[in-house]
């Protein structure tokens, strides 16, 4: 029933209703807190014979064990003609049948076992994950490394797992926020694999071949990182971990050239025409990667500036004062071995487009020229530190996140003095920060819509390159 009422409160905030307090309570904006002190659990680091990395990290509140195996083997990886292939290799692990277990018999084992099995891809990393009962710990090891290590890529399954890649891709189309997104990213980073996007040609073009060259290639003791956390003794687990995997011999790994990242791609205005009522605008730049002193005072610059929901300027100014869009705000994008992005979005009516790219432009320009309050800097810099804190909710966020802090080459403790760090902000330093890393003259500007119902033309913002969707 609490659940029901929070929920029910939640909507009622997000359809805009006042609700009442009483008298007496204090006024949310004038609480002020102690700084937080946090001491997360810290996991076990060890080595197994083969090269593998592992953290562990107990837990006995459950009869439970989780575990992931982060192995560097990125999506930008993929070849240009080939795009899709990281994450359709990630996909058959798992569903391609594993070890002497065909896909349907693998699919029958875990569920007997109660346990699960589950792979990913992104830009940063492949994984291959599991959860099982302490009772049955050994079986589903078993499993997980014959899907890390011994995957049979069954025929048949590739070809269910490209047809759900080419409907996905064919889908994109007739979203128009998912398009938007894709085209102004693959504007944004010029060339750099990481704006490639799959397409029907590049997805058909994968063979068999071409996912076991992949896993051959990538999947390699020495670039995997091994966090497991959960009901046992570390100890035994590591001889567990070494009966598992110690036997996994492989080669060093040949990666590939990855190209320079242009962090100023040429300001244009791209338009991909649609017939909707309303413009999804998306604007912005490369900004700083994550280990950058600046990132965290940009954080803090982009949660005033639009993160921040409703109390943000952006949805102050476009959504509350003007009820010019339906959606709007700001974000950043963590960048490791290249930058991040920051980028202004806004879901708008039609015929304000013009308007709302410009109050978008301007509200960065407001930011570098007038700062911000101190007010405004504690209500950013306390919603900043309580979402953190979500990433140290349990044993297992916790470990999982250290071992991919040193797969992605961040210092230890990289999370944990991002808390300190974001406490010792000043509104001096967000203005800097906003002064030296937002360059409003040089966004991308991405609008997809129909231009006959614009109240201007793009034109008055810039070159207008209008994108063919076909």
């Amino acid at each position: 029933m609490r659940r029901s009422r929070v929920f029910f409160l939640c909507l009622l905030t997000l359809a805009g209703i006042a609700l009442s307090q009483p008298a007496n309570w204090p006024d949310p904006s004038q609480l002020t807190f102690d700084l937080l002190s946090f001491n997360p659990p810290e996991p076990a680091r060890t080595v197994l014979s083969n090269g593998v990395v592992v953290y562990l990290a107990e837990d006995h509140s459950l009869p439970l064990i989780n575990g992931v195996a982060y192995v560097n083997a990125r999506a930008i990886f993929d070849p240009a003609d080939k795009v899709g292939l990281a994450g359709l290799t990630a996909s058959l692990l798992r569903e391609g049948g594993a070890g002497d277990l065909s896909p349907d018999a693998l699919d029958r084992v875990l569920e007997q076992l109660a346990a699960t099995v589950e792979t990913d891809s992104n830009d940063f990393f492949s994984s291959v994950s599991f959860s099982a009962l302490a009772d049955n710990v050994d079986q589903v090891l078993g499993i997980w490394r014959d899907v890390l290590i011994n995957p049979q890529f069954d025929a048949g399954r590739l070809e269910v797992e490209r047809q759900r890649q080419l409907e996905s891709i064919r889908r994109i189309v007739d979203n128009p926020v998912q398009l938007a997104v894709r085209e102004f990213y693959f504007r944004l980073a010029e060339g750099h694999p990481s704006g490639f996007y799959a397409t029907a040609d590049t997805v058909d073009a994968i063979t068999r071949d071409d996912v076991i060259s992949f896993h051959q290639r990538f999947y390699q003791p020495t670039a995997t990182i091994v966090a497991i956390t959960g009901d046992f003794d570390s100890n035994t687990m590591i001889d567990k971990l070494e009966a598992t995997l110690g036997s996994w011999q492989g080669q060093p790994v040949d990666y590939p050239q990855i190209p320079a990242f242009n962090p100023n791609p040429a300001p244009k205005i791209y338009y991909a025409p649609k017939d909707i009522a309303q413009s999804i605008i998306l604007v912005g730049h490369p900004s700083v990667t994550a280990y950058s002193d600046a990132y965290n005072d940009l954080d803090v610059a982009n949660e005033i500036l639009g993160a921040g929901g409703f109390s943000s300027r952006l949805f102050t100014e476009i959504r509350t004062k003007r009820g010019f869009a339906y959606s709007t705000g700001s974000f950043i994008t963590q960048g490791f071995d290249y930058p991040g992005d920051f980028v202004e979005f806004s879901i708008s009516r039609a015929e304000r487009t013009g308007e709302v790219i410009e109050l978008l432009l301007s509200e960065v320009n407001r930011l570098q020229q007038g700062g911000v309050t101190q007010a405004e800097l504690e209500q950013s810099r306390q919603t900043i530190l309580n979402q953190s804190l979500f990433r140290f909710t349990s044993v297992a966020a916790v470990t999982q996140r250290t071992a991919r802090v040193e797969l992605l080459g961040l210092q230890p403790g990289y999370y944990e003095n991002y808390l300190s760090n974001v406490q010792s902000i000043t509104p001096d330093r967000v203005q800097a920060a906003a002064q030296q890393f937002l360059r409003p003259d040089d966004f991308i500007i991405m609008v997809v819509g129909n231009q006959d119902l614009f109240d201007r033309p793009l034109s008055d913002f810039g070159e207008v390159v209008t994108i063919d969707l076909q």
